[in-house]
């Protein structure tokens, strides 16, 4: 993604968030090429740390800037050029089966497609190992604000806390529960796009063999009952 300096600069001294709404502090400087475009950008965390990141993890979302996780820009990345390559690899199948591209050529582009695809692939599972550390440390934020939550229903309970400061911490944990939990569940969704980078074949269409069709029971009832009285002697 490029962004100019005029369209990065407007939102120099405002806060900057994550996709999940958290603060993470200000955006106060950038760095540019020639050409005018953004390079990276500088932000002063809360804590007083002036981090750097590239401004690809840089999205502008309702005229607000937002930082996207490393694992988050990489996934968008992979989904991009497995659908570029796959739309690639299905044209040029139909270039063949029209007879407009030579079988030689097609081969070609077919190989290199399929050493792109690879490439791809070994991204996907190293990006895999990376979501399965996420996934530990969400998990574990889960059980930590859990335990806060019975704590000071502990406290509360023990009127070792008032109920004002009861009710404005649980407040603060429950949100940090339900911000947890949905980023969570991006993860889990961003694994199960990832599985499906995985073939350039389409998918074989299913046929369904029809079921028999019953054949009816016909029971044969003659037109006309023929009954034969023995005759007395």
């Amino acid at each position: 993604m490029i962004f100019t300096v005029e369209e990065i600069g407007k939102h120099l001294g405002q806060t900057i968030q994550d996709v999940m709404g958290r603060p993470l502090g200000k955006l106060v400087g950038l760095s540019a090429n020639v050409k005018d475009e953004v390079q990276s950008v500088h932000i002063a965390r809360n804590e007083g740390d002036i981090e750097e990141h590239p401004v690809n993890e840089i999205r502008v979302i309702q005229d607000h800037p937002v930082l996207l996780q490393a694992w988050r820009v990489e996934a968008e990345d992979i989904k991009r050029e497995y659908d570029i390559i796959k739309r690639r690899r299905q044209a040029i199948d139909l270039l063949l089966k029209d007879g407009d591209i030579e079988q030689t050529e097609y081969n070609q582009l077919r190989n290199s497609y399929e050493e792109i695809h690879k490439e791809i692939l070994t991204k996907r599972d190293g990006l895999s190992e990376i979501l399965k550390s996420v996934e530990t440390k969400l998990d574990q934020q889960v059980r930590d604000l859990q335990t806060a939550m019975t704590n000071n229903k502990m406290l509360y309970t023990a009127s070792e806390i008032d109920e004002k400061t009861y009710q404005t911490v649980t407040e603060s944990v429950r949100m940090g529960l339900e911000i947890t939990r949905k980023e969570r569940k991006d993860v889990d969704n961003t694994r199960e796009a990832l599985q499906n980078v995985d073939s350039l074949e389409p998918p074989k269409p299913v046929i369904e063999t029809p079921a028999p069709t019953p054949t009816p029971i016909h029971q044969s009832i003659p037109d006309v009952v023929v009954i034969k009285m023995r005759e007395s002697i």
